[in-house]
This record gives structure tokens, C-alpha cells and sequence, in this order.
């Protein structure tokens, strides 16, 4: 076995990670915003926003065991969990700590949504951007692959349809309520959740 095998493994599966992240948030706002309407679309699809987010927690999950499987550039449970706790680019992954725990929080309001009310769980939710900031610095930062030009094309593209999304719902919410028009969904109502054939429901932020 190649004795960089598990370190290759932490650095391909923290960019799937960060990917996969950026792909839930603007699959979220696609539809939150009505940019795509949900009406009609199959559940597979309604529920993309969902299972992006899982496969999101699964490849972060690698990439935490290869750091600490790896023997070229060792981490410690605690310097992986613990911000500045570690001497490897402590700041750059404090950055990537900040982000974990920020979706531990995301992901555990919405497995825990049906017992918290609805405001509650928009203001946790809502961390899903703080999340792709920490992401995005910890990416740039701490990644040894931050200058492939593959990797930093795709990170700027969806960084930039990332921000576009969001001031395009700012803006749209602003319209809205300035506007008050009757008879059409608000983003509250696309931002509940919405049951699919098979009784489950569906969060997007």
C-alpha cells in the first residue's frame, strides 16, 4: 500500500465534501426561492436537498478517519474536534472545526425539527451559510490542493452561484414583502416541509 494512501483519501474526501456541501445549500435555495418550482417534481428530486446533505456528513466522516489513519501527517481526535489544539495549520483548520460543528448543529435541528418550532429551526438553520464560509477558508487555506486549477474552478463557480442565489432570495423576500401579494406561496411555505408520497418530509434552508 502506497504510504500515502490514507492521506490522498483525507484530501479527496474533504473535496467531495466541500462540493457536495455548496451543491445542498444551492439545491436549497433553487428551490426556496421558486427559481425551481417543486410542484410536479419527482420525490427523488424533492428530496435531493436531503440527501446531498447526508452524503455531505458521510464524506466528512472519511475525510476525519483518513487524517487520523494517516501516518503521513498525523491528527489526533482531539486536534480534529478542538480549534487550535493541533500545530498543522491550526488556524486554517480551525476554520474546518468551526464548520463541523456549525452542521452538526444544521443537520441535528433537522432531524429534531418536528420538536422545535418553526422559527427556531429557520434560525438554526440558517447556519448553513456561516457552514459554507468556514468551508470555503478552510478549503483554501488548509487544502494542499487549493492551487489545482480544477478544484479552484470549480470552487469559484459555485461560490459565485452560491452568492448569487443568495442575494437573488434577499432580494426576492425584500420584493415580497414590500409587495404583499395575495394568493401566491410565500418562502415560508416553500421553506416548510413538504411531504413526499412516501410520508416523509423535506427540509431545505
Amino acid at each position: 500500500m502506497n504510504p500515502q494512501f490514507w492521506w490522498y483519501v483525507s484530501r479527496a474526501s474533504g473535496m467531495v465534501a466541500a462540493v457536495l456541501l455548496a451543491l445542498t445549500l444551492i439545491w436549497g435555495l433553487l428551490i426556496t426561492t421558486g427559481v425551481i418550482e417543486r410542484r410536479g417534481l419527482p420525490a427523488w428530486l424533492t428530496d435531493l436537498h436531503r440527501h446531498l446533505g447526508g452524503l455531505s456528513v458521510a464524506f466528512i466522516a472519511i475525510h476525519l478517519l483518513a487524517l487520523v489513519a494517516d501516518d503521513h501527517q498525523h491528527f489526533s481526535w482531539a486536534e480534529l474536534f478542538v480549534p487550535f489544539a493541533g500545530a498543522w495549520r491550526s488556524g486554517p483548520v480551525a476554520w474546518g472545526i468551526g464548520a463541523f460543528w456549525a452542521l452538526v448543529i444544521v443537520e441535528g435541528s433537522s432531524l429534531a425539527r418536528r420538536r422545535m418550532g418553526r422559527t427556531t429551526w429557520r434560525r438554526l438553520h440558517y447556519l448553513s451559510y456561516p457552514v459554507a464560509l468556514m468551508t470555503a477558508m478552510h478549503a483554501a487555506q488548509a487544502g494542499t490542493d487549493a492551487s489545482n486549477t480544477v478544484f479552484r474552478a470549480a470552487s469559484i463557480g459555485l461560490i459565485v452561484v452560491l452568492c448569487a442565489l443568495t442575494v437573488f432570495r434577499i432580494v426576492h423576500r425584500s420584493a415580497r414583502k414590500a409587495g404583499g401579494v395575495p394568493g401566491t406561496d410565500t418562502e415560508a411555505s416553500r421553506i416548510d416541509a413538504v411531504t413526499t408520497p412516501a410520508g416523509r418530509t423535506h427540509d431545505c434552508p
